[in-house]
């Protein structure tokens, strides 16, 4: 029944399905900005809502298939839209949008769809400028997934930074004191990395000897192992900054901490899975042997930075920052998967990107309306919402066991494949698990000061309305529902998996 309904939606879907879930948002923020102020609220949340039933639609009739001798590596609904050539030396090169997918981009377009629906519905508090807002969160939402979806270099480069434009007017103009500071420090480093990550691309158009930024021609040509060892290293600038990676990571705290909740509800949810996402396509999709070579290094910088942000996370006094520092450390459990490159690895890093996409969005919502009640989201000064809160107690309790990898939530089948297939490979990787349990120890520490503890007299806080919870516990149901029910995304991408690892089956 459901997949009948599906295969309906994405008949109705005029031309390509891709190219329409892409550029539709596009067309809502014009719409959303001339709806002006009271309009544009309706016109975003209506957009975004059409957007997840398509994602799910599209991933409920998607039929991601592993064949070594299909020319397009796996993709499906190819399409192309040349904008015009441009001639670069003495090459005529086509400047063009080559959409395409697989189970991976399938997946990570639905995850993306979820959390800017969750942050579109989480905007309640934004009383200024709201069709502004509304327009560059749309627009956001085009650039998201344009990078899942590109599979021409340009034009994934296009889109990276088109999500880089709105996120900054976002953190900047609606943020809190010292927005403006955050919101160029994120700028500065992410284009950094980007800037890096654009070289390497012309350097793989020139040095392969094809002039072309076609990743399906690129990818099937059999690059040398020297260009694709410096086009790793590229990718891991541009990659490693928005996952992000140590020391690549110092603009995240403070981004989070002074953007707007939905604007960090964003930030945590999808745009460091651009970052995993990177790693994914352009190093193990693209040059593999290349990106095999940096193994252990990589490897070596995911345990060091998980247990570095566990630590630093357990030293934050600001819930958000906190809750920022956790981002860090569960990313890089990504970076691990990515770095072994063994089937399970790759699974559980796919996994944990979705998983975290979920759960640290619920824990930033849940800051959010802790300022919003309380007036501040110091853990100290904050008591007894076990009491006070209750509604909001028990979604914070929710997110915090599944942000350590409680069973029977996402995050433990995430951390639990990547640990699997990591530990044959490198036995060392098990020093990974203290981030774990420094997790579960912050994690606690935490809900026994704001929830469990006794409310302080003085103050004055009120639970949160229902209006507010509905965003968090929509978003609570894939964490749960994937924590019993591990093949919704591994049958999705276990082709992309058995694909760059020459036919190892997850």
């Amino acid at each position: 029944m459901f997949e009948e309904l599906a295969s309906m939606l994405m008949s109705m879907i005029p031309g390509n399905p891709l190219a329409f879930l892409t550029l539709f948002p596009l067309f809502g923020a014009v719409v959303a900005f001339l709806a002006g102020e009271r309009g544009s609220r309706a016109v975003a949340l209506l957009v975004t809502l059409i957007e997840l039933v398509l994602a799910l639609a599209l991933m409920a009739t998607f039929s991601p298939t592993f064949d070594p001798s299909e020319p397009n590596a796996g993709m499906r609904l190819l399409w192309n839209f040349v904008l015009g050539t441009m001639q670069i030396d003495s090459h005529t090169t086509p400047v063009q949008v080559y959409l395409g997918a697989d189970g991976l981009s399938v997946v990570m377009a639905l995850l993306s769809n979820i959390v800017v629906f969750a942050a579109a519905l989480s905007s309640n508090h934004i009383e200024r400028s709201r069709n502004l807002y509304y327009m560059l969160l749309l627009m956001l939402q085009t650039g998201l997934l344009g990078v899942f979806f590109s599979i021409d270099l340009l034009s994934f480069f296009i889109f990276w930074e088109l999500v880089l434009i709105p996120m900054f007017f976002i953190i900047g103009r609606w943020g809190e004191e010292g927005c403006q500071h955050a919101g160029i420090k994120f700028f500065i480093y992410t284009h950094f990395g980007s800037a890096i990550m654009l070289i390497g691309f012309f350097v793989l158009y020139f040095a392969s000897g094809l002039y072309t930024f076609d990743m399906l021609v690129l990818r099937a040509s059999g690059l040398p192992i020297d260009i694709q060892m410096w086009f790793s290293i590229a990718v891991f600038f541009g990659a490693g900054v928005k996952l992000p990676v140590w020391p690549l990571h110092n603009w995240l705290p403070w981004a989070h901490v002074k953007a707007p909740t939905p604007g960090s509800v964003i930030l945590a949810g999808i745009l460091l899975k651009m970052g995993g996402y990177g790693f994914l396509r352009l190093g193990v999709w693209m040059v593999p042997e290349g990106f095999s070579v940096f193994s252990v290094v990589f490897a070596v910088l995911a345990i060091f930075t998980c247990i570095y942000a566990a630590f630093v996370a357990m030293a934050q006094s600001d819930l958000k920052s906190m809750v920022a520092y956790t981002s860090i450390n569960h990313m890089a459990w990504v970076l691990l998967g990515v770095a072994v490159g063994s089937a399970l690895a790759l699974q559980g890093a796919i996994y944990m990107m979705f998983s975290h996409g979920v759960i640290i969005s619920v824990l930033f919502i849940v800051a959010g309306e802790v300022k919003h009640l309380a007036g501040t989201r110091q853990i100290p000064e904050v008591k007894g919402l076990g009491r006070t809160a209750p509604r909001l107690s028990t979604v914070f309790i929710l997110g915090a066991l599944a942000a350590f990898g409680l069973p029977g939530f996402s995050g433990f089948l995430a951390e639990f494949f990547t640990l699997l297939g990591s530990v044959p490979v490198y036995i060392w990787t098990a020093f990974i698990t203290l981030g774990v349990f420094l997790t579960v120890g912050y994690m606690l520490w935490t809900l026994n000061r704001m929830v469990f503890s006794d409310p302080d007299p003085e103050a004055e806080v009120h639970d949160a309305p229902l209006r507010d919870l509905i965003a968090p516990v929509l978003l609570l149901v894939p964490v749960i529902l994937l924590g019993l029910w591990p093949d919704l995304i591994l049958s999705m991408t276990a082709p992309f998996v058995t694909l760059v690892t020459g036919g190892a089956t997850p």
